[in-house]
């Protein structure tokens, strides 16, 4: 088996044999499925590389060729903030956005039907839906030229699929929903998804912890039900489920080895239920051959440096989301300062303990949690660095109280566990599985966000005035106070596009190379890149890592 074809993270880019064979069962996914296969509108939520992509396309292949299941359509739209720019440049923003929102299900349409070598004549050809599609993503919506496509005429195809099909019902697979940052992207988004749910058709979307936005008339729970499938790793079942994850994705001879091992259990823990994440340190443990995966380096120093480099990576996941969500610019600083402390809160508290009494967690008052810093430990959530439990727990007299876990390789990464420095492979993973759950830090506010006053910590930051710079006096403000110049919101897609290199999560070394032996300055320099041609010009880099910093790129703006 090639090295590439192994580390392949995302489930939409594996090839259909690949996908079926590479099956590791999450734990509820008995229910998920049968949730996501059957009538009702659902939310999935859960971080990025969580699997939720994967729970997506099972329960598509589970209906696609059985004729006694709905008629199943997959559409993936991660390329949605690409439309961004529409919004700024004119008044007819959440036109085009619902146009390219239908054309998307028509494609999906059609790529099903050729599943079931059927065809059907609908509202609109395959090729126009494609032309229209790729205009819009370039930002070309002039260039569409199309009869509008409306909720009711795509509702009426859908129903003459079904009928032609025999099917009962047509399940709506919306995944990367929710992904773009642009919050009347996916007001629109809502809007659209509450219009197309019908007792004949059910859609599903992916979610994201802490950053989606639902438009003012959709209400989780109520107009769809939300199903969190991030695989905790305090479950009972979490080992085994990573270990099956390895079992399926890796040579039968090298997987063996792998799991008998406690630097695998190490890794696991470190992962933080995100198998893209394991993926991603093996990989980095990795050693080839030829082009062929030989084996992978166990060493307690190579795991520990594999898990800090991890950890680094998920914290850049987190500042990144300075340039997606620039008005949270201060909350993703202040972030950081309270991330910090909550870890040195955790390495104090378990100086004295022994190891079955060792925390992972900080508890703070339902009380004295505000508003701003709820919306900190969303965004957190969004960066897979803390997972809050689903219940407040109480504490008699002293309150009710939010408990928060904290990313395990962030508490590898500070030494925080059993109060020594050098600690073994299995000192670490017998102090995260004979923990006790009961054990965990209370804390206040104030101690998380240090010596920074509330109103300075959490201050939005809107921008200023484009012609003389002059803040604006508020969030909603039309005008400027000063010039009276209209007030506008730059693109995010643009920001995105224009942002530096440095915001990959690349290491240190791989980035200077990369400016120092090419023009590579920006993201669209990697993005328009032609063949990659500049990329595969720098030492070490060959074609294998050039189409993951590709990758990465493209993730960054999507």
């Amino acid at each position: 088996m090639s090295f590439e074809q192994v580390f392949v993270e995302q489930a939409e880019y594996l090839a259909d044999d690949s996908f079926t064979q590479w099956h590791a069962e999450h734990p509820d996914e008995k229910i998920i499925i049968k949730k996501l296969t059957q009538g009702g509108a659902k939310l999935i939520s859960g971080p990025r590389g969580c699997g939720k992509t994967t729970l997506m396309l099972k329960g598509f292949h589970t209906m696609v060729h059985n004729p006694d299941a709905a008629f199943p359509v997959y559409v993936n739209y991660k390329r949605s903030l690409s439309i961004e720019p529409i919004y700024k440049t004119g008044t007819d923003g959440t036109y085009w956005f619902n146009q390219w929102v239908i054309l998307k299900l028509y494609l999906g349409i059609y790529a099903t039907l050729d599943r079931l070598n059927s065809n059907l004549e609908m509202s609109i050809s395959r090729e126009d839906a494609t032309k229209a599609a790729s205009l819009l993503e370039m930002s070309n919506a002039s260039k569409v030229n199309l009869q509008t496509l409306s909720v009711p005429v795509l509702e009426a195809d859908i129903h003459r699929v079904i009928e032609r099909l025999n099917r009962n019902r047509c399940v709506l697979l919306l995944d990367d929903a929710a992904h773009a940052f642009s919050v009347d992207q996916q007001r629109d988004f809502f809007d659209f998804f509450r219009q197309i749910k019908s007792q004949a058709i059910s859609p599903k979307a992916a979610v994201y912890p802490g950053v989606t936005n639902y438009s003012s008339s959709f209400h989780v729970g109520h107009d769809a039900e939300q199903i969190d499938v991030w695989i905790k790793p305090d479950r009972e079942a979490y080992l085994r489920f990573m270990h099956a994850f390895i079992q399926t994705r890796f040579p039968e001879a090298i997987a063996n080895t792998l799991t008998n091992s406690e630097a695998i259990d190490l890794l696991s823990y470190a992962s933080f239920g995100i198998p893209r994440t394991l993926l991603n340190m093996l990989q980095e443990l990795s050693i080839e051959k030829n082009g062929e995966l030989e084996k992978i380096n166990l060493s307690r120093t190579d795991v520990l440096r594999a898990i800090k480099q991890h950890f680094t990576n998920t914290k850049k996941l987190f500042t990144s989301l300075s340039a997606k969500l620039p008005v949270y610019k201060s909350f993703i600083s202040t972030g950081e300062v309270i991330l910090s402390n909550a870890i040195g809160l955790v390495k104090a508290y378990n100086k004295e303990k022994g190891t079955d009494k060792q925390s992972v967690s900080i508890a703070i008052s339902s009380e004295d949690l505000s508003h701003e810093m709820s919306k900190v430990f969303a965004l957190f959530q969004y960066a897979g660095l803390c997972i809050p439990k689903d219940e407040l727990v109480s504490r008699g007299e002293k309150g009710r109280f939010q408990i928060y876990t904290l990313h395990y390789a962030g508490l590898i990464d500070s030494n925080a566990l059993i109060g020594a420095k050098s600690l073994s492979i299995q000192d670490y993973v017998t102090a995260f599985s004979k923990r006790n759950a009961h054990e965990f830090t209370r804390t206040r506010s104030i101690n998380l966000i240090g010596k920074a006053k509330p109103d300075h910590a959490f201050a939005l930051s809107l921008p200023p005035c484009s012609v003389c710079q002059t803040p604006r006096l508020f969030e909603d403000a039309k005008f400027c106070a000063k010039c009276g110049t209209p007030l506008t919101i730059p693109s995010t897609y643009l920001s995105l596009m224009n942002a530096d290199i440095d915001e990959l999560p690349l290491t240190k070394i791989r980035l200077q190379k990369i400016k120092e032996q090419s023009s590579i300055r920006k993201i669209k320099d990697i993005l328009y890149d032609h063949e990659h041609s500049e990329l595969l010009s720098i030492d070490r880099i060959g074609k294998y890592w050039a189409a993951r910093i590709v990758g990465l790129a493209e993730e960054f703006v999507e």
